[in-house]
């Protein structure tokens, strides 16, 4: 798993001046909890990319993923989505668009229907790119990946689903295929999964703890997380997508590998870091002021190939 997925940044194109030049798209799925409250922060404060930083962080954090050990695959911004017509999507988060596994491109049906051209696109490369098989969702089925970890462990594959953009049905489906040793859906008031919850592997690649926001994951979801017999480390709001009018700083929003973690801010949450450091995980920290305003970060930039 130390193959990586990313998506180049959108070039200039005649009247179009970058990534989210010209504001941030709202986006909201079938659910009332589904609703990226990032943009609605965005719009309401007028913020725009600086283009230059943005581009500076993302080349940082580009080396920051090399560093860790990572393989990157850099495919460039698809020309078709970099078009006036069709700015009402958020394709450089290229974890949300499918998961790659072995020889198949699982594609993401989005519950926010505006983004769907971006699983449309991005299926078109990896089938040109990496010859894969294009699977399809079930019709009944919605599936955004950012609601997904898949995480191939020592002690067996674990599969954690979110349920705000995603229907039980469509991880029913995937887990059809991967065919995880552990299984577990999860209910929270983030727009996706990653917003709210990350794992934690330690450097013999064994799943140790999970960190998660306890005020915005449902009760009976942390119990079935408790039950898989890992630690859970809670998180204040600051550290996942916010609280109130407060925007947080998705630090929860990681990638992960063997021993290591990347994120774009220190957990401000006392304790965490050196629960951390006392794991032995080996820390990554390169901001992304800019995607942190469209709900995103490390792990909705990046997808693991899995072979």
């Amino acid at each position: 798993m130390n193959e990586i997925i990313l998506i180049d940044l959108p070039p200039e194109n005649g009247t179009i001046k970058g990534c989210w030049y010209n504001g941030y798209p709202i986006h909201k799925g079938q659910s009332e909890n589904s609703l990226n409250y990032a943009t609605v922060y965005a719009n309401e404060h007028n913020i725009i990319p600086n283009q230059k930083k943005l581009k500076q962080e993302f080349e940082h954090f580009i080396r920051a993923i090399k560093k860790a050990g990572f393989t990157v695959h850099l495919l460039p911004f698809p020309e078709k989505l970099n078009q006036s017509n069709c700015l009402h999507h958020d394709a450089i988060f290229v974890r949300d668009s499918g998961l790659s596994f072995k020889d198949y491109w699982i594609k993401a049906r989005f519950s926010a229907i505006d983004r769907q051209i971006e699983a449309d696109s991005h299926a078109e490369t990896m089938q040109k790119i990496f010859k894969k098989e294009i699977i399809h969702l079930p019709k009944n089925a919605f599936l955004e990946f950012g609601e997904v970890f898949l995480l191939e462990t020592q002690k067996g594959t674990f599969y954690f689903g979110g349920l705000s953009r995603s229907s039980k049905e469509g991880h029913d489906f995937v887990k059809s295929i991967v065919n995880p040793d552990y299984y577990c859906l999860i209910q929270s008031e983030g727009y996706h999964l990653d917003t709210v919850f990350s794992p934690v592997i330690n450097a013999n690649n064994e799943l140790v703890a999970c960190i998660l926001s306890k005020k915005m994951i449902h009760k009976e979801s942390i119990e079935a997380i408790y039950n898989l017999n890992i630690q859970c480390i809670d998180i204040d709001p600051i550290d996942s997508s916010g609280e109130g009018e407060s925007l947080g700083n998705y630090a929860v929003n990681t990638l992960v590998g063997p021993g290591v973690m990347l994120n774009s801010a220190l957990f401000q949450t006392p304790r965490v870091e050196e629960i951390l450091q006392e794991m032995g995980i080996k820390r990554f920290v390169s901001p992304l002021t800019y995607f942190r305003y469209a709900g995103g970060s490390f792990h909705c930039l990046t997808n693991e190939m899995y072979f």
